[in-house]
């Protein structure tokens, strides 16, 4: 190769025109094009190359994640000495061009030679080599302190998750022992009257849940039907359930007329009521002989009564529960026939959304009760319509609660 090729390399400027060009025999140009490997880490080491144009960078680890440019090298650097001076040596890293790259290489037999011939370049590489692991072990010893860095801060941070996940595991435990107790206030099992069929259905979104009902039999005969809702979700909510639940049949007996009791807890729970709730509620006396529903409503979904001929919405005045003090309840009474029902129900399932975003709403509510099979039973078909409309991977928004009160034919004959 030219001789004035070399005679650019600062290692090799001091030789005379005769070395240079006994060297430049020995040098054979090579030439790579852009983003060609020259050689890969772990190859073995079987040339000393001379950058003469273009620029390479150094790489560990090469197309792994822990890849990472050691360095970059221009016209006049050169490598592969290092794999040369120890036998069987491999390349410690691997080396990819930049741009188009043009190099001048001998063979290890050539590098001895020149290094034989020329003593003063041995402590040329010598310091060389010293700089670059030098500059090697800086870059290890960073690198180190990077990951223990990173490791460390994995710790913490896994030690943080630990943390919040035995949290969690706490809470979930909690929430389910929430959800037994308050389970445990709603009745146990609803005892129906001859010739009468009541059926419930609870099902909170979450864990625990801000609806509730209760079925209460007096001594006359009678019985307290109630049904409520309070506003908002999670734990407070549920907090204010067992409040209220505990104040209406603190307050209920078959002597207090609806109206007369829904303003009674109406006066207990607002001093009580946080700031922004409030309880909707609707109380009915039944009287089974009769088949006489008597009801006041305070702001609850109204009432619907399931005839032969069709349904109809119950309508009774009042504002819920907690609000405003001094409040009064109007009170409606309904003739359930032989052969007919009544529904008391939360909003959860007239606000359920089918994956298309539209609402079961009260019409498709009223059309699925003018179909129902009352001797099937209105709960069970509700929660069929409610599955067949919303879909399987329907996630429940709110709390859904149902209690149908059914009169057989034969329930009114005896009286």
């Amino acid at each position: 190769m030219n001789p004035e090729l070399l005679r650019r390399v600062q290692l090799l400027a001091h030789l005379s025109e005769d070395e240079l060009s006994r060297l430049a025999l020995a040098f054979h140009s090579r030439a790579f094009p852009a983003g060609s490997v020259m050689f890969q880490e772990g190859d073995p080491g079987d040339r000393f190359s001379i950058l003469l144009s273009g620029e390479i960078e150094i790489i560990k680890a090469l197309g792994t994640p822990e890849e990472r440019r050691l360095a970059l090298m221009g016209p006049g650097d050169f490598l592969g000495e290092m794999s040369l001076l120890e036998e069987g040596g491999l390349r410690s890293a691997s080396a990819r061009a930049l741009g188009e790259v043009v190099w001048a290489e001998i063979t290890p037999e050539q590098f001895k030679i020149m290094l034989q011939g020329h003593p003063d370049l041995s402590l040329r590489f010598l310091r060389e080599m010293d700089r670059r692991l030098r500059r090697s072990e800086a870059d290890t010893i960073r690198d180190l302190q990077g990951k223990n860095q990173a490791l460390t801060q994995a710790y913490l941070d896994l030690q943080h998750a630990q943390a919040a996940l035995v949290e969690k595991e706490k809470l979930e435990h909690e929430l389910e022992i929430a959800h037994l107790i308050q389970a445990s206030l709603l009745p146990e099992q609803i005892s129906s009257p001859p010739g009468w069929q009541f059926t419930a259905h609870w099902q909170p979104a979450r864990s625990v849940s801000g609806d509730f009902y209760d079925i209460l039999a007096y001594p006359d005969g009678q019985f307290g039907v109630l049904i409520a809702d309070v506003s908002g979700k999670g734990v407070p909510a549920a907090l204010m359930m067992a409040v209220t639940c505990s104040v209406l049949r603190a307050v209920a007996s078959s002597g207090v007329s609806p109206g007369v009791l829904l303003e009674r807890v109406n006066a207990l729970l607002c001093p009580q009521m946080p700031r922004s709730m409030f309880v909707t509620c609707l109380y009915g006396l039944l009287d089974p002989g009769r088949g006489i529903f008597r009801f006041a409503n305070a702001g609850h979904n109204l009432p619907v009564q399931i005839n032969r001929d069709g349904v109809q919405e119950l309508r009774a005045t009042g504002m819920p529960l907690g609000l405003l003090p001094g409040m009064t309840y109007a009170e409606n009474e309904a003739h359930l026939l032989p052969g007919s029902g009544l529904l008391l129900y939360t909003d959860g399932i007239v606000e359920a959304h089918n994956p298309r975003g539209e609402i079961f709403g009260f019409p498709y509510l009223r059309a699925c009760l003018r179909e129902v099979n009352r001797q099937a039973g209105v709960v069970p078909h509700l929660l069929f319509r409610l599955a067949e409309f919303t879909g399987p991977s329907w996630e429940q928004e709110d709390d859904i609660t149902f209690l149908s009160l059914v009169c057989s034919a034969e329930a009114l004959e005896t009286v």
